[in-house]
């Protein structure tokens, strides 16, 4: 068990050994058999089906997805922590195969519910309980439903496709290095230690840190262009030309249970208050003492601050913040580190950024960082595990209805960064 003040690795254990454990072979043998055992279920998919041989199967599809969460998350995190790793990259794409595989064998169930009619649906719905949202959610999607031997093919396709590509994306930008003078010296740094000297107080440092950032990546710039515009237009493809999306972005606020009118005025606000955003940057370039802001000066500071915070001072300005609001806040937040289940080492090859990864409702999540020092990274490590607590205060909630979508799950954890 690692100490609350220390930066460290996290520890998977929780979910298996090794990756070549008995226990990971077992996992995979026993979500093969649990498949087989809905498959054979199938025929009892009927109007008529009673509301408790339709809550058993959905309880048996709940323990599949249990098993492939974690399947999942072991082998994400263990790549996000070191993306170089051979052993966890294939992993993931063994992972990846099954999943895929799984889903389409349990396809069927999704597609009998979507084609339901409205009075059959109703009366299965009014005694689903917890799992009555989900079930309701996965209606919605009725109208960009193909059939079940596209789906499949989907599925399939997406495997070597969208998901090969991102993590190849991964593995490709998480290998640099970035060389930078600084006082004098030329040093090594990961993506996230030339970021710190991007909001650096000194403009020609900052301006070094970021010609360097993109001479990197421009190195790569054709092929990571590729990947980019491949991505874009499989979404396109998919999305809209074969799922009939009204646009791109609806496919997504779909997804995150938001009606397309919400989502566009928001956008439309913003856009007809740009002056708001263009007077703060005239400000800006005022306290800065420029005439007009450089790319490199969006982020800079507009005070000279050399202040750094150890791993310890962190810890104890953000869980002193969740105490005060309340203990339940800084309790749930202690799970987090006493279970090991935080990396918040700077490291070559580990995925840069932050995160937190729900792997399923019973098991306290897992809070990636990269922490430097600096005051956004206290932050950071506020909102990551205010993710965290969001997810332990539904930890009772079935595994179909414990994840929030993106908006609420960002809402929850900005509020817990603002506590500081």
């Amino acid at each position: 068990m690692s100490t609350a003040y220390c930066q460290s690795r996290w520890s998977l254990a929780d979910l298996y050994p090794s990756p070549s454990s008995p226990e990971l072979e077992s996992a995979f043998k026993e979500l093969d058999e649990r498949v087989a055992e809905v498959e054979n279920l199938r025929p009892l998919l009927t109007p008529t089906i009673t509301v408790e041989k339709f809550l058993e199967i959905i309880g048996k599809l709940e323990n599949i997805s249990r098993i492939e969460s974690e399947l999942n998350g072991f082998a994400g995190l263990m790549f996000a922590a070191d993306t170089q790793n051979q052993t966890a990259q294939t992993l993931v794409a063994r992972v990846d195969q099954t999943l895929a595989e799984i889903s389409n064998r349990t396809l069927f169930f999704s597609l009998w519910w979507k084609d339901l009619a409205d009075d059959a649906a109703n009366r299965l719905l009014t005694d689903s309980g917890d799992y009555r949202y989900w079930l309701e959610e996965i209606r919605h999607f009725k109208p960009h439903t193909l059939t079940e031997a596209e789906e499949k093919i989907i599925n399939i396709k997406n495997v070597t496709g969208v998901n090969a590509l991102g993590n190849l994306y991964d593995s490709i930008t998480n290998r640099y290095t970035f060389k930078l003078m600084v006082d004098g010296e030329v040093q090594e740094l990961t993506r996230g230690e030339v970021m710190i000297y991007a909001r650096h107080h000194d403009a020609n440092l900052r301006a070094q840190a970021y010609q360097e950032l993109y001479r990197v990546y421009g190195t790569d710039g054709p092929i990571l262009g590729q990947i980019y515009q491949t991505l874009v237009r499989d979404w396109r493809n998919e999305q809209v030309s074969l799922r009939k999306f009204a646009s791109p972005i609806a496919a997504r606020n779909l997804t995150n249970d938001i009606p397309d009118d919400v989502v566009n005025t928001l956008l439309d606000v913003c856009q007809k208050n740009t002056d708001v955003f263009q007077r703060y940057f005239r400000l800006k370039a005022k306290w800065l003492g420029v005439d007009r802001l450089r790319r490199y000066d969006i982020y800079a500071p507009v005070v000279k601050s050399d202040k750094t915070f150890s791993f310890e001072d962190a810890y104890h300005t953000v869980f002193d913040s969740f105490q005060s609001f309340d203990p339940e806040f800084a309790r749930l937040a202690q799970r987090v580190f006493d279970e090991n289940h935080l990396d918040s080492e700077v490291r070559k090859g580990k995925r840069g950024g932050a995160f937190c990864w729900t792997v399923t409702p019973a098991r306290t999540p897992w809070v990636l960082l990269n922490f430097q020092g600096r005051s956004d990274d206290v932050a950071t490590m506020a909102h990551e595990l205010g993710h965290a607590i969001h997810s332990m205060l539904a930890e009772k909630h079935s595994l179909f209805t414990a994840q929030a979508c993106l908006p609420l799950a960002e809402t929850a954890s900005t509020f817990s960064e603002m506590m500081l």
